[in-house]
């Protein structure tokens, strides 16, 4: 099968052949290669022994290796791939059009408008973080569904590498400035932007449009409209209006909602109806989360609290799927210890900029001391600590 032979060629490559050598063997592979195999192939890698932060590592290799091998799949103006790759050449163009020029303004003098106007750029690079973080919570999770595992884990850990990037550069602009630090991460920044949107039109693109369903769709352009678009706007069929337009000649005009039942969820201590409840969870001041203990997330609250991104296509996803690939052995490890007795609860304390957020994990557990699951609650606190400076 084409998978095993993709899954043999990546070995060769991890294990130090060349690439040349290896892209002349491609080349002579009879037909096109899918998505779906190249995907199913890095999960094969992974079986084979080989750790997904080594593919990580190599998988701008991978999509040099099958560049041009791939089946391509053409989708209408509007639809949730065509607009996720609108994006894409907007952010070129905005890179070639406003960041570089304000980067090469600035290596030349910096004088105060040029550093003004280079560090405004490097904010709105930053906005790539929502097209990646529709593609992590929006797309991965269909793909996992399907088995797909090592393909997202991957892509998502180089995304942590870009916002830590673009980050780093934010901060070298600050203080004693050091030019020559700024140009080197800014290249640094810029490869690595390139290198996924390349990873993103020839692999991630081809893989979605193989295994979403135009539900799957649906339910991600009707997402998408809550997280946002960034770089979209003057790209011919990706625009917002362009989104919206695809979106309403699919549901012809209707929004899909869940069904609220007015049955009454009675507990032990009171009772409510289910849009009682949601609102109540929804009205606090904290971002919750809650798998079930066989760690599948079950809910979460959408209140205008929420710290992290959340969509409704994580529900049913694998409670480890939903992190970046550095925090999945520490996550194991916790709901391990919470499932064992040994901990009850985790608090994480942490610092965005000059916002202070406090991340608790609890275990839930039933009267008998049954573990039933666990539930993330999440809550920005620089408000409520400003409160006690008076005290």
């Amino acid at each position: 099968m084409n998978k095993e032979l993709i899954k043999d060629i990546l070995l060769e490559l991890h294990k130090g052949e060349d690439i040349a050598v290896l892209k002349k063997k491609v080349q002579e592979m009879e037909g096109m290669i899918s998505s779906k195999e190249l995907a199913e192939a890095e999960d094969l890698l992974e079986g084979s022994g080989i750790p997904v932060d080594e593919i990580q590592r190599l998988s701008t290799a991978h999509t040099e290796l099958f560049s041009g091998k791939l089946k391509e799949k053409e989708v209408s103006y509007g639809h949730p791939v065509f607009v996720f790759m609108g994006e894409n050449r907007g952010l070129e163009k905005f890179i070639e059009e406003k960041y570089n020029p304000a980067l090469e303004a600035f290596l030349a003098d910096q004088k105060e408008k040029n550093l003004e106007e280079f560090r405004a750029q490097v904010e709105e690079l930053k906005k790539v973080g929502i097209h990646y973080d529709r593609k992590e919570n929006l797309f991965f999770p269909y793909l996992e569904n399907a088995g797909i595992t090592t393909p997202p884990q991957v892509m998502w850990g180089v995304d942590d590498v870009i916002r830590d990037l673009i980050g780093k550069l934010s901060d070298s602009l600050k203080g004693d400035i050091m030019v020559k630090r700024v140009e080197l991460v800014s290249q640094r920044v810029l490869t690595q932007v390139y290198e996924m949107i390349e990873k993103e039109d020839k692999i991630l693109v081809p893989m979605i449009l193989d295994y979403l369903t135009e539900e799957d769709f649906i339910l991600a352009a009707q997402e998408s409209v809550h997280m946002g678009y960034v770089f979209n706007q003057g790209i011919e069929g990706a625009s917002n209006s362009d989104a919206n337009t695809w979106l309403s000649e699919k549901t012809k005009g209707e929004m899909k909602t869940r069904a609220m039942e007015e049955d009454k969820i009675q507990i032990s201590s009171g009772s409510f109806y289910p849009k009682e409840l949601e609102a109540m969870l929804n009205t606090l001041p904290t971002d919750l989360t809650y798998a079930d203990k066989d760690d599948i997330v079950r809910y979460y609250s959408e209140g205008k609290h929420q710290v992290f991104t959340r969509t409704r296509t994580i529900l049913g996803r694998d409670l480890y799927l939903c992190h970046p690939p550095q925090l999945i052995p520490v996550i194991k490890e916790l709901i391990a210890d919470f499932k064992s007795g040994k901990k009850d609860e985790m608090i994480v304390p942490m610092r965005k900029g000059n916002r202070l957020e406090l991340i608790r994990y609890y275990a839930v557990r039933g009267e008998d001391g049954e573990y039933l699951g666990v539930v993330e609650v999440t809550e920005e606190i620089s408000d409520q600590l400003e409160m006690f400076k008076d005290l």
